[in-house]
Order: structure tokens, then C-alpha cells, then sequence
């Protein structure tokens, strides 16, 4: 077996049982509130932003509620944004519903701290709320035209569905609560097997000679460039939803893209390949491109403005005088390092 393969085998090995025999308790944390969620919170909350019209703060918060609580199927998100579109639902609260769904859901959040610690999934939320002020921003230019086409497209093809059963299955609550956990296991082995798979490439690539990191902390530029390789590789990997976290823990753990290339990478799941056909199909094609040219802006900005916070926050520290006891409690910093916060498993190659 050629030495690269066989690295990239025991590196996906390792964190195969980090994940699921070591820290078992946190995946299975996340089923078990995603079925929680989806069994007794999701339709009540999906009938109030139904309600809603406008594109207050309100109607965002809400919309994007809903897809914090959706279960990690792309399929059934975007059938769900679809429902929304149909009764009227705002342009607003139907991307923020997307956005979230995709970006801020109860799965990644989990497995963004198993893997990377606490300041990833921290930055996600300043990430996506930066996402989701861009994207508003550019909704509002989009062509209210396009919208009510849209809208129209929707309600004649859920007329036309033969499935009308929302995402949030009425019956028995034990019926319910089987019907998610089956929904997450049969949506999400694919993802698992093809994270394990990542995270094993960029580990074992962190370690061969040919290895070559686009870390640096200094500049805006350097942050941009990494927010920019961090969405490419997104794209290019395709990497599916809770997959991605896999990926990039890889990512970072083998120094290969700063904090706000990280950023860039969770945030890329809402623009990757295997989503741009259901975009064109909830939007139209000529809406479908508007909406995905203002998130690939959108995801930039979140990105940078993730970086920005923690250089921010560890700056503000230092003016209260709490730095050093933050440093001596985490063995680390609150601006981003080239190594996360715990799970300090990974060293590259020496010398790079």
C-alpha cells in the first residue's frame, strides 16, 4: 500500500474511533435533540414563520430557528424552503431559513466542538449572522418579479406533489421520535463515511513532503485569500453536510488555511455542487443566480468578520486586563492560532 494511502487510512481510523468510541456521548447527544426537536418543537415554529410575511428581524429570528431545529437532510430543507416560498413566506425568511439550516444546525454545531473545540462554533454564529445582513442586503435588490414567480412555481409544484406530509410527521410521539432518528441515520452514513475520508486526506497531506500551508495572521489580505481558498476547496471537495465538519477539522488541524479559511469552509456548504441544481429548482435559474452570487459575497464577509471578532475579543481582553488568566486557563488565545483550542492530536511534518 502506497505510504500516503495507508497515512490517510490511520488518520481517518483515528478519528473514526475519537468520534465514535471515545466521544460517543456527543453524536448521540445530537440525534437524540434533533429528534427531540423535530418530534415536538419543529411544527408549531414552522406554523408561526408560515404566518409570517414580512422581513422584520422577527421574521428572520424565527425563520432561522427553524432551521437550527431541521434534521441534516439537504433534500428535506429544501423541500421545507419550498413550503415557505409557496404560502408567502418573505424572501428574507425563506434564505435565512436556508442559510441556517445548512449552516447553524444542531449536528454541525456538535461535531464542530468535538472536533475543533469551542472557538469555531462560536465564530459559526457571528459568521451566519454576517451572512444573513449581506444576503438581506442583497435580496433587496433582487427583482420582486422574480420572487412572485418563484412563489408561483412552488405552490403549483406542492399542489402537484403526491407527498404533502411536512417535515415535522403528525402521530404518536414514539412514532415521531423513530421516524427522525430513522430520517438521520439513513441521510447521514453517506456524510460520516465521506468525512472520515476527508479528514484522513488533509491529515495525511499535512504530512508528506509536497505539503504546503497558506497560514498567516497578519493583513487583511491574507485573510481574504484564506477566505477565498477555504470556499474553493468547499466547493471543489464537496463536501456534504456534517461531513464538512470532518473536513475541516483536517483543514486546520494540518495548519493548511487560517481561522477565516475555516469559516469560509463551513460556510461553503450552502454553495456547493450537489446544492446548486435545488437552488435553480426552488428559485428559477435566473433568481438561482442572483441569490448565489450575493451568499458567495455574503460567505466572504462572515468569514472575515468571524476572524475579525476573535482578533477583536482577544484586543478587548488585553484592554480589561484578563488575557493572561484566559491563556493560562485554555493553553491558548482567544484570537485564532494555527492549532485550535483542545484537541491538540496533530503535528505536521517538521520543519514546515
Amino acid at each position: 500500500m502506497p505510504p500516503f494511502i495507508e497515512s490517510m487510512q490511520q488518520w481517518a481510523t483515528f478519528t473514526g474511533r475519537h468520534i465514535i468510541v471515545m466521544l460517543w456521548w456527543v453524536w448521540a447527544l445530537a440525534v437524540v435533540l434533533t429528534a427531540l426537536s423535530e418530534s415536538f418543537f419543529f411544527d408549531g415554529l414552522r406554523r408561526r414563520v408560515l404566518e409570517l410575511r414580512d422581513s422584520s428581524l422577527r421574521t428572520v429570528g424565527l425563520a432561522a430557528l427553524l432551521g437550527v431545529l431541521s434534521p441534516p437532510s439537504r433534500r428535506r430543507i429544501f423541500r421545507q424552503a419550498k413550503e415557505l416560498l409557496a404560502h408567502g413566506v418573505s424572501p428574507a425568511g425563506v434564505m435565512a431559513y436556508l442559510v441556517s439550516a445548512q449552516a447553524l444546525f444542531i449536528w454541525l454545531l456538535f461535531f464542530i466542538v468535538e472536533l475543533s473545540g469551542p472557538q469555531p462554533v462560536i465564530g459559526q454564529f457571528v459568521a451566519v449572522a454576517v451572512v444573513l445582513t449581506v444576503l438581506m442586503y442583497g435580496l433587496r435588490r433582487t427583482p420582486e418579479r422574480l420572487w412572485e414567480s418563484a412563489r408561483r412555481s412552488a405552490a403549483q409544484q406542492l399542489a402537484e406533489s403526491v407527498d404533502t406530509t411536512p417535515i415535522a410527521r403528525r402521530g404518536p410521539v414514539w412514532a415521531r421520535l423513530g421516524l427522525s432518528l430513522g430520517g438521520q441515520v439513513y441521510s447521514l452514513w453517506w456524510p460520516l463515511l465521506f468525512g472520515l475520508l476527508g479528514v484522513g486526506f488533509f491529515l495525511a497531506l499535512g504530512q508528506s513532503p509536497g505539503y504546503l500551508s497558506l497560514q498567516g495572521t497578519r493583513g487583511p489580505l491574507v485573510q481574504l485569500g484564506n477566505a477565498g481558498v477555504g470556499l474553493l476547496v468547499a466547493y471543489v471537495t464537496g463536501a456534504p453536510l456534517v461531513g464538512n465538519a470532518l473536513f475541516a477539522a483536517g483543514l486546520w488541524k494540518a495548519q493548511f488555511v487560517t481561522y477565516a479559511g475555516l469559516s469560509a469552509f463551513y460556510l461553503g456548504t450552502l454553495v456547493m455542487p450537489f446544492a446548486l441544481p435545488r437552488y435553480f429548482a426552488l428559485l428559477g435559474v435566473e433568481l438561482g443566480k442572483k441569490v448565489l452570487v450575493w451568499l458567495v459575497i455574503a460567505i466572504l464577509a462572515g468569514a472575515l468578520a468571524a476572524a475579525a471578532w476573535w482578533w477583536w475579543l482577544d484586543w478587548f481582553a488585553g484592554v480589561l486586563g484578563v488575557r493572561d488568566l484566559f491563556e493560562a486557563f485554555t493553553h491558548s488565545t482567544l484570537r485564532p492560532t494555527d492549532v485550535p483550542w483542545f484537541h491538540h492530536w496533530f503535528q505536521p511534518m517538521s520543519g514546515m
